[in-house]
C-alpha cells in the first residue's frame, strides 16, 4: 500500500547548481530523495513521485502529494515536518518540507517563507 504526503517543494535554480529549469510539470515527476531523519543518509536514497502538484509562485514552488515508488521504503519518513531533497545524479534539484495535510496553502509565499525552504 503506498502512503501518500503532502509537501511543499521548491526548485533549486540554476544559479545554485539545480535545474535548468523546473520541470514544465511536477506531476508525475519522479526522481531519488533523500530525507534529513533517515540514519541511513548514504544508502538510504528513495525514488519519490509527485502525484499532484499545484503552483505556488510560478513553477518555482509547488504545493504537491507525493508518495515512496517502491511499497517497501520508509513510509515512516512522510512524517510532518520531516525536510527532504530530490537529487538528479549528484545534482540537488529541489528541497521539500512535509507539510500537515489538513493545512490549507498560503495564498501568498514571501521570499522569507521561500528561504526556510533553503
Amino acid at each position: 500500500m503506498h502512503h501518500e504526503a503532502r509537501a511543499i517543494i521548491r526548485w533549486v535554480p540554476a544559479s545554485r547548481g539545480g535545474r535548468q529549469q523546473p520541470p514544465p510539470s511536477a506531476q508525475g515527476y519522479t526522481a531519488p530523495a533523500r530525507f534529513e531523519s533517515d540514519p541511513q543518509e548514504h544508502r538510504g536514497v528513495w525514488s519519490v513521485r509527485v502525484i499532484q502538484a499545484k503552483s505556488l509562485r510560478g513553477a518555482e514552488l509547488i504545493d504537491a502529494e507525493i508518495q515512496f515508488v517502491m511499497p517497501n521504503a520508509p513510509h515512516d519518513l512522510l512524517k510532518e515536518g520531516e525536510r527532504f531533497e530530490f537529487v538528479e545524479g549528484r545534482k540537488v534539484v529541489a528541497k521539500g518540507v512535509v507539510m500537515p495535510s489538513s493545512l490549507a496553502p498560503p495564498s501568498e509565499i514571501s521570499d522569507f517563507d521561500v528561504a526556510l525552504l533553503g
